[in-house]
């Protein structure tokens, strides 16, 4: 089901969506993950990408593998890898006690021994990637095929448009994991208008998807830094949003973790305060 809803055929093995943001930004690197949210709910659960936009929270809750010192063999599928041009050719990555150029090894690795029924899906800034290690003339797309391109920023304002009454604006964010939440407070006759308003907890329905990223940080937070709880998050933000004051909304989802105490059972109680904003 999920692939065709994302590519629109009964069966595809090797996918290519083009999202500009996981790419290069005028100024700071920002929404590198947005696409992700969108995946998660067309069925799609594994994801590679750099640990340097995950940053230990999450706000969904998918399988995590890291490129560095990643056997190829213990990946899952469908599989979904996030990465840059840049980020294919350029950065380090450790494969063991060698420094390798990019995530192009692993790309070659994996095109070279999954199964034609493992769907691979590479989330990346351009339709044509080009991949050294594979071949050094012609983009990857035309080295393998079948390949199937899908424009992301098109997908998610098509199923915004169409499935969600989402109150934001989509020139605010293309991250559907917002927009999912505008949908849920708008029809609860909660704040649904602004990115700031989605994380006023004091107004949030118990059953609304803005509390799911903070059970992951209680639930995964094994390190128990709670005095960089704000950092980490102000810093995750970025990765799933394309503008705005993310230090508001680390403010607000701080704020909540703090009156919890950090406790899974507090949280439960403090969601179960907001009954009068059910669904």
């Amino acid at each position: 089901m999920g692939l065709r809803e994302l590519t629109g055929r009964e069966s595809a093995s090797f996918v290519i969506v083009e999202d500009p943001k996981v790419g290069k930004h005028t100024h700071e690197q920002r929404a590198q993950l947005r696409s992700l949210p969108l995946l998660f709910e067309l069925g799609f659960k594994n994801y590679l990408h750099t640990p340097l936009w995950e940053n230990g929270f999450r706000m969904v809750d998918y399988e995590f593998f890291d490129p560095n010192n990643l056997a190829v063999s213990e990946l899952s599928y469908p599989l979904v890898h996030i990465v840059s041009q840049e980020g294919l050719t350029n950065y380090d990555v450790s494969d063991g006690d060698v420094t390798r150029t990019g995530e192009q090894h692993i790309v070659a690795d994996i095109l070279r021994t999954r199964s034609e029924d493992d769907p691979y899906i590479m989330v990346t800034d351009t339709n044509a990637p080009r991949v050294p290690s594979i071949t050094t003339k012609r983009p990857l797309t035309d080295e393998y095929g079948p390949v199937t391109t899908v424009d992301y920023v098109g997908l998610v304002e098509r199923k915004v448009q169409t499935e969600l009454d989402s109150r934001l604006p989509l020139s605010t964010t293309k991250n559907y994991f917002f927009h999912k939440i505008s949908d849920y407070h708008h029809h609860a006759g909660a704040p649904a208008e602004t990115l700031e308003g989605l994380f006023d907890y004091e107004r949030a329905p118990p059953n609304s998807p803005v509390w799911e990223p903070l059970y992951y940080f209680v639930e995964n937070d094994l390190q128990q830094l709670l005095e960089k709880y704000t950092e980490r998050i102000r810093e995750t933000l970025r990765s799933w949003l394309e503008r705005g004051d993310v230090q508001k909304i680390a403010n607000q989802m701080d704020a909540v973790l703090t009156r919890a105490e950090y406790r899974v059972e507090e949280l439960d109680r403090i969601r179960e305060e907001n009954q009068k904003y059910a669904k």
